[in-house]
């Protein structure tokens, strides 16, 4: 990012992986006029102008947690995954997730982490469905969980037995849902993070902070408090088609971008 200043950048936009690493740089960037904004992770205690991103982790994974509940009822058995004990995203996922299934009476068994190894994932969740014969659900908050779930559960002839519901639409994953094999996955419209931080990015170059700020309701002298979350939208067997047919329109855009250049 300073390397960027030092050539000249009007505008910055970073992921804010940890929060507490850009508050010099961001204070930097600011001391030149130069407007940030962050977006995927926030890291609002930095200066940045705006976030763009993801709701909070754990009200993520309680969103995905009543959808688990509303398919296996209570006094079910479900299955968790994860990629990383440590990782705040998903920490937080599966503590809402977690909560959810307490509060409906379903017993939860959960993987050590897989360390974000998905062939290692794949071995935790075969080892989970041979070792819970009678769970009903399975739930992983990174987006590789919900393939490699649905291909254990393949694998150990379950199909059909055993919901599964998760995160991301991975290409995989929608051929997954389009099946029936993966119930339902949520998209948080991670596209749209860097799509709404770009066009921030421009408005605050052309109209000046306060101007595009003001824009969007947000506030100069509040920065910490400027958030603008895309709403998650969930998708299943019956729904999975509109969001392919979103995906195909966008590359074909991008295409006939590359060609027109």
């Amino acid at each position: 990012m300073r390397a960027q200043l030092d050539a000249g950048a009007d505008a910055l936009a970073f992921v804010g992986t940890r929060q507490d690493a850009f508050n010099d740089v961001v204070a930097e960037a600011r001391e030149r006029g130069v407007p940030v904004v962050a977006f995927d992770l926030d890291a609002p205690g930095s200066g940045r102008l705006l976030f763009v991103g993801m709701e909070a982790p754990y009200q993520a994974g309680r969103r995905v947690g009543e959808q688990m509940a509303a398919l296996v009822g209570g006094g079910a058995t479900v299955l968790v995954q994860t990629g990383s004990d440590q990782a705040p995203g998903a920490v937080g996922k599966r503590a809402g997730f977690v909560d959810v299934m307490a509060g409906h009476g379903i017993t939860v068994v959960e993987a050590p982490s897989d360390g974000e190894d998905p062939a290692h994932a794949r071995a935790l969740a075969e080892a989970l469905l041979e070792d819970n014969p009678q769970a009903t659900g399975m739930f992983g908050v990174y987006g590789y969980h919900p393939i490699v779930q649905a291909k254990a559960v393949h694998t150990l002839g379950r199909d059909g037995s055993v919901a599964i519901v998760g995160f991301d639409l991975l290409p995989e994953t929608v051929e997954l849902l389009e099946s029936g094999a993966v119930a339902k996955s949520t998209w948080i419209q991670e596209y749209y993070f860097g799509f709404y931080a770009a066009a921030a990015i421009s408005d605050l170059v052309r109209l000046g902070i306060r101007e595009a700020l003001t824009l969007r309701g947000m506030d100069a002298e509040s920065p910490a408090e400027n958030v603008f979350v895309p709403r998650p939208v969930t998708f299943t067997r019956q729904t999975i088609g509109t969001f392919r047919k979103w995906s195909d329109e966008k590359r074909l855009a991008q295409r006939t971008t590359a060609t027109s250049l």
